[in-house]
């Protein structure tokens, strides 16, 4: 587990070409989100770079730092998927989107809009990956986290992302997530026996992941480095 404190857009520049085995990531969209949720006090605050596209000067690193025949996954907004889809085309082929259905969702408008109770994963390939396992559909059902378990305001939960990790990645290679927020990527490798290079800007968040993966590989007896 290697876990940095600091800005991934400067940060990945020291990772080696063709080095990292799989990055399942989720980015600020872009979207100036913020939760209208609390756990405990004061509400979440909007993410950082969550109002500006800096998150597509990250996707050509991604595309370096990953080995060949590999994937990348990209959580995105339906606000702005196409945004995505176009910039992460210019480096990656797009082979699918999955259609998280995570049962509920905001609650926003209540007379003028539906329910988003689904997000969007785009599945990038760097050559051609293979899947792992049986070839599933690309609607994946999985329940959100409960909004008082969450220590982070689009934190995802581990089964979604280690049935993703094992999809697109073998036991014992190394998973990169840019975008590391509370370290739930980070807890999904420990789980599923892959290596983690988890990077995060905020330091609150980044202390977050900290104890979360050392109390998940406490758990199973590991020794954190």
């Amino acid at each position: 587990m290697k876990l940095i404190l600091g800005d991934c857009l400067e940060l990945m520049k020291e990772i080696p070409d063709n080095s990292v085995d799989l990055i399942l990531t989720d980015p600020p969209y872009g979207i100036k989100y913020k939760s209208n949720m609390r756990t405990k006090s004061p509400k979440f605050e909007m993410l950082a770079n969550d109002n500006n596209s800096t998150r597509f000067m990250v996707y050509p690193e991604m595309y370096r730092v990953l080995k060949d025949n590999s994937a990348a996954i990209v959580f995105a907004s339906w606000k702005n998927y196409a945004e995505d889809y176009i910039e992460l085309s210019k480096y990656f082929d797009i082979k699918n989107a999955i259609v998280w259905w995570k049962h509920g969702g905001g609650i926003g408008d209540l007379k003028h809009t539906l329910i988003t109770d689904y997000e969007i994963a785009i599945i990038c390939h760097k050559g051609k990956c293979k899947i792992r396992g049986k070839r599933s559909g690309s609607v994946w059902e999985c329940n959100k986290v409960n909004p008082n378990k969450m220590l982070h305001p689009t934190q995802k939960p581990e089964k979604l992302l280690e049935e993703l990790i094992e999809k697109y990645s073998d036991s014992g290679t190394t998973v990169l997530d840019p975008f590391m927020g509370s370290g739930t990527t980070g807890m999904a490798c420990v789980n599923t026996g892959r290596d983690f290079i988890g990077i995060e800007i905020d330091e609150d968040y980044f202390k977050i992941a900290q104890a979360r993966i050392e109390s998940c590989k406490e758990s199973r007896q590991l020794t954190f480095e």
